[in-house]
């Protein structure tokens, strides 16, 4: 019965890695934009890097067992301050009700450990505890997994995007034969023309001069450059512009504002015409 009782905890923890790892890579998945996917895959990603010191708990309670207590009670309150940082970052994310709801599962969930904490049984010091296991792989694993996909699953999400632009670009460059000219915009209440990946809402066209350019934002791990935000862009004769500000448009001169774009570094992304900027 012990022995089942632990290939079905350990199951579970399977099962809650698998769901994480999910929730990590959701944003550059193929499918509909879902505006969640973003703020949860950072809350995972997160988890990764605040749930480092539980692991270190986790370590010493699985060779220390005999002072479960000890540690039980060190990992609710490091898990308490991890629940903050996690709600901080819900909340800028994705809004307060978000962070409030993660606030809420993390006190029921606190609720329930101190609860089961207190009809532990003597005996059940002696038998190997799954959950002192779990504390060390789970953030581990997530942490490692960021650092391998980090790069794959944004060059693959990147070249999606821009594979399934062809195209929209082809009907702006039908719409410049007929009429000499580019459209001067391109906003209406459907996008008609969808990225086919979770986390990239849509397209963005900003026409300039005689040209054009046609965006989207990246998205990218936080330990992807930390505090770097990605914008891809397309420009036909390879005039890219990208800007940071809506502002500048109004208040810089056409000189100012050509020469203060706001991005730090830019590169190219293997297609033709597509380059990509990074922003701090």
């Amino acid at each position: 019965m012990a022995i089942d009782k632990y290939i079905k905890r350990t199951a579970h923890i399977a099962g809650i890695a698998v769901i994480l790892v999910l929730c990590l890579v959701y944003p550059f998945l193929s499918g509909g934009y879902d505006h969640l996917a973003m703020p949860l895959s950072i809350l995972v990603q997160i988890f990764g890097l605040v749930g480092l010191p539980l692991s270190m708990l986790g370590l010493m309670w699985f060779m220390a067992p005999k002072r479960r207590f000890i540690f039980v009670n060190l990992s609710l309150f490091a898990g308490i301050f991890m629940m903050l940082i996690l709600s901080l970052f819900a909340m800028l994310g994705a809004g307060y009700i978000f962070g409030i709801m993660i606030t809420a599962a993390w006190v029921y969930v606190v609720i329930r450990l101190k609860a089961k904490l207190k009809n532990l049984k003597p005996e059940d010091l002696n038998h190997l505890d799954i959950v002192p296991l779990s504390l060390i792989a789970l953030p581990v694993l997530i942490f490692v997994i960021q650092l391998v996909l980090l790069k794959p699953v944004k060059h693959w999400s990147r070249n999606k995007v821009i594979t399934n632009a062809k195209t929209f670009i082809s009907h702006i460059e039908d719409y410049h034969k007929r009429y000499g000219r580019y459209p001067l915009t391109l906003q209406a209440m459907y996008k008609d023309y969808y990225t086919q990946v979770v986390g990239i809402e849509k397209y963005h066209y900003l026409p300039n001069g005689g040209s054009y350019n046609l965006s989207f934002e990246q998205p990218r791990f936080i330990l992807d450059n930390i505090g770097t935000r990605e914008w891809v862009v397309y420009n036909p004769r390879d005039e890219h512009r990208v800007y940071s500000h809506t502002s500048w448009f109004l208040l810089l001169s056409p000189e100012e504002l050509e020469q203060s774009q706001g991005w730090y570094a830019s590169g190219e992304t293997g297609h033709a015409h597509w380059k990509y900027f990074l922003f701090d």
